[in-house]
């Protein structure tokens, strides 16, 4: 038996809002076929899909403290220049001993980290 990791459900305000920043700001595209508009919106990637909906409770969509989404680039400066285009000006970028990386916040509030690996540490990896 095998598993792998899926799908990542958020909980966002406002889920079309949230669709479009995955969308211009990081690359995904729409399932339309899975999505249920207003509420509910299925996001396709290549390694992990992203479902965007709406609380269910009176509360409201909070940003979790403990959850951090990953997003692998082939070139890190390339998505910098993007992120400056999109209008992203909370990210900062970290050195990592295995590549770089920027950290950004989602408009929920929701931690991303975009990182490219190293070239050693990329090799390893296939």
């Amino acid at each position: 038996m095998t598993t792998k990791l899926a799908t990542i459900n958020l909980q966002v305000a406002d889920p079309q809002s949230s669709k479009r920043f995955y969308m211009d700001v990081l690359g995904m595209t729409e399932d339309a076929r899975r999505s249920h508009p207003p509420g509910f919106v299925y996001l396709r990637s290549e390694g992990c899909d992203l479902t965007l909906a709406c609380p269910q409770e009176a509360a409201g969509a909070r940003p979790s403290h403990t959850i951090e989404l990953g997003f692998e680039v082939d070139d890190i400066a390339a998505m910098k220049a993007h992120l400056a285009a999109c209008g992203v000006r909370d990210a900062r970028e970290e050195s990592m001993g295995w590549g770089e990386a920027i950290e950004l916040r989602d408009r929920d509030g929701h931690r991303l980290l975009v990182y490219s690996f190293g070239p050693r540490d990329r090799s390893d990896r296939t």
